[in-house]
């Protein structure tokens, strides 16, 4: 019977479990894994004028936005900085658009190529250093086992960089996708896991952006794992009463799905001491119920 080596093992979650961080819940049945992008939330660049007012993922519009940001970016040298950070994010979008594999691949390397060259032309913007963690994100997503725990690296590094320049930006993304790898990689020296740091990451995410679900969410199974049952039940009953998500409306409901499934593992634990917890839970799960989530 052949064997399987510990590392090739551990590359192989990795894919699975960690650079799934591209995901948007577009491409897999899978639940998001950082929820970073935003499709609905392009910002209008009045030097451009490539995105419209109206402009939405949903209606296959990104791929008009990003020729006519391709177009500009050759003639229009004053505004490089906001369209390369437009590009790079949009590429990122596509990418989680598209189904074919090759395709997506495709995007995601000029997602890269694009914020490499916005982050040695203004290494002070968050932009470039945080999608092309994203754009790694989703290379890592496709590639070989032993090439994507290789990527994991540089797309903490990255994260880190963007981290320094502002935390807050895409709702506490750099801490949020930055906390969930700490969370879901294996530590040191195999990969870039440390719960503590991960613990540390994702509860000034929840605090910058208390409204976003997916903050509460990462936060919550990371206090799973370190076996803080209580804290984790107040932090999936905000992802309950939560108001947004990190990517797209529909996946507030995924969020809080799944917030329901990790409820019935903690909730037990609670007993009677914590008649307050829950009450989010108890009323999501008659609905969830009613539209067929729970199980």
């Amino acid at each position: 019977m052949k064997t399987i080596s510990p590392k090739i093992a551990v590359s192989a979650a990795l894919v699975l479990v960690l650079c799934g961080c591209a995901q948007t819940g577009g491409q897999q049945n899978s639940p998001t894994a950082t929820g970073v992008v935003n499709s609905y939330r392009v910002v209008y660049s009045t030097v451009t004028g490539c995105v419209p007012h109206d402009f939405s993922a949903d209606f296959g519009q990104t791929g008009e936005v990003v020729a006519c940001l391709e177009r500009s970016l050759a003639v229009n040298e004053g505004a490089r900085g906001i369209i390369l950070a437009e590009l790079t994010r949009l590429y990122f979008s596509l990418g989680e658009e598209t189904a074919k594999k090759h395709e997506r691949l495709a995007w995601y390397e000029k997602g890269r190529h694009h914020a490499e060259l916005l982050c040695r032309e203004e290494p002070k913007r968050v932009e470039g250093y945080y999608w092309l963690a994203l754009n790694l994100c989703g290379i890592c997503q496709l590639s070989p086992a032993g090439r994507a725990l290789s990527i994991v690296p540089m797309i903490a590094e990255n994260l880190e960089l963007a981290l320094a320049i502002d935390a807050s930006y895409d709702q506490g993304g750099p801490l949020r996708v930055l906390g969930r790898i700490r969370c879901k990689a294996p530590p040191w020296p195999l990969s870039e896991g440390d719960l503590k740091q991960s613990l540390n990451l994702l509860r000034i995410a929840a605090k910058i952006a208390p409204d976003n679900s997916t903050n509460h969410l990462y936060l919550a199974e990371t206090l799973i794992q370190l076996g803080e049952a209580e804290e984790a039940c107040t932090e999936l009953d905000r992802v309950l009463d939560s108001k947004f998500h990190a990517s797209s409306p529909s996946g507030l409901e995924e969020d809080q799905a799944q917030a329901v499934a990790l409820m019935t593992k903690c909730s037990p634990t609670l007993g009677k001491n914590a008649p307050g917890k829950g009450k989010s839970f108890a009323s999501a799960m008659k609905d969830s119920a009613k539209h067929g989530v729970a199980k």
